[in-house]
């Protein structure tokens, strides 16, 4: 099972998500940008780091792409290159936004409404990049 935090500022979404990913992995909750980086370095300190964040870009105190920005220049700044970092996929309503978030970083890019079948499909794809980069 992996580990995932899902970023989501809406309660409806963050249920649904949920629900979809309970068979893919334990999950964790965070509703403000704030949330999203204490839960992110919470884990880093544990030594229990996610395989996978769902990080929507709209959200209170700090936006999406911030946090992912900050992600990966901690990421670099430890020596990991891109592309070997957090799986990270941006969750979104923002349609005109994922180039910047791919410039920034991301993984992967899901429009809301959120589709099931796709939504595991790029799951998949890239946690089967990263069990292959670790195996």
């Amino acid at each position: 099972m992996y580990k995932i935090l899902i970023v989501e500022d809406n309660f409806e979404n963050r249920q649904l998500l949920a629900e979809i990913l309970r068979e893919v992995g334990g999950c964790d909750y965070a509703s403000t940008g704030q949330e999203a980086i204490d839960a992110y370095n919470l884990s880093l300190e544990k030594k229990e780091p996610y395989n996978l964040i769902l990080l929507d870009i709209e959200l209170p105190e700090v936006s999406g792409l911030e946090i992912l920005e900050k992600i990966r220049e901690g990421e670099k700044a430890v020596g990991i290159r891109l592309g070997e970092g957090i799986s990270i996929i941006i969750v979104t309503a923002h349609e005109k936004r994922f180039l910047e978030a791919f410039e920034k970083g991301c993984d992967d890019y899901l429009l809301k409404p959120i589709n099931t079948d796709i939504l595991l499909q790029k799951i998949a794809d890239v946690l089967d990049r990263v069990d292959e980069e670790e195996g």
